[in-house]
């Protein structure tokens, strides 16, 4: 379970005043509990006001840090726009995130989940579970998006039902439902996986659950891999797999489509020499 940190007392004016600049822009209830989270454990870890760090300091405190990419990314972006908000608003004149490293992201492989691990672990779920999997596989959701779905989000449209999904980024999308999974997320009065103190359950929870379901390395991220490979294999339409998955861009959803494994076969068997 994820330790909540607590703000110091030299940090907590700054950190609301920040937090109320996002809100007013519009950012999501989520996005502000995962910027305060980071810039919390950031503040406790440097251990100084925010007036008295420097770049130096934070450049160390990242280089001590076995974060994945990703997540130093997310660190690094959540601190440029904390010190920058208070550049702006003039209670530093300097900002120290300025000159912090960039991060450079190595450039993944597609890896999506087999359906006979999919299936096999539908096979020893619960029925929660099950829905879990399934936002994964079939509807191409990611574990905070599969840990926030709720009855209101689905809706009808021209030939059935779809689920609506407030993602990354604050982005929203419509991916299409199959009939009993729109049944089964309907019947639910609420949140899917409602959290043990009200709301919904952590992203980390969903992961957890899904990474132990199928065992083996896989992951919620798999599924997605597995939904954005299937889908192209479907369509041969990489724009329309982007914005099903929510994608910035059409250049990120190339490193979540697996070349089928039928046309790598026929590409086999075109090179073999005959005698």
């Amino acid at each position: 379970m994820t330790k909540k940190w607590v703000a110091p007392p030299l940090w907590r004016e700054e950190l609301t005043g920040w937090l109320a600049a996002l809100k007013a822009g519009g950012r999501s209830e989520q996005t502000l509990l995962t910027r305060r989270r980071k810039m919390t454990y950031t503040a406790v870890c440097l251990g100084v006001s925010p007036y008295e760090v420097t770049c130096e300091m934070m450049t160390q405190w990242f280089a001590s840090q076995s974060w994945k990419p990703e997540t130093r990314k997310a660190y690094r972006n959540t601190v440029s726009s904390f010190f920058a908000w208070m550049r702006q608003t003039g209670r530093r004149n300097d900002d120290p995130s300025m000159e912090l490293p960039k991060v450079k992201r190595p450039r993944p492989h597609p890896r999506p989940c087999p359906d006979k691990v999919i299936l096999a672990a539908l096979g020893r779920a619960s029925e929660s579970e099950r829905i879990m999997l399934r936002l994964g596989a079939e509807c191409g959701l990611r574990r905070g998006e599969i840990g926030r779905v709720s009855s209101g989000d689905v809706v009808d449209d021209l030939v059935g039902r779809s689920l609506v999904i407030n993602g990354k980024g604050d982005k929203q999308r419509i991916v299409p439902l199959p009939d009993d999974l729109a049944d089964l997320i309907s019947a639910c009065d609420g949140y899917v996986f409602p959290g043990r103190f009200g709301g919904h359950v952590e992203e980390s929870y969903i992961g957890d659950r899904l990474s132990s379901l199928l065992g083996d390395g896989w992951t919620a991220h798999s599924l997605r891999h597995r939904y954005a490979t299937a889908t192209w294999q479907a369509t041969h339409d990489l724009l329309l797999v982007s914005k099903l998955l929510g994608h910035a861009s059409v250049e990120t959803t190339q490193v979540y489509v697996a070349m089928p494994d039928e046309r790598l076969r026929a590409g086999m068997a075109a090179v073999l020499l005959s005698a």
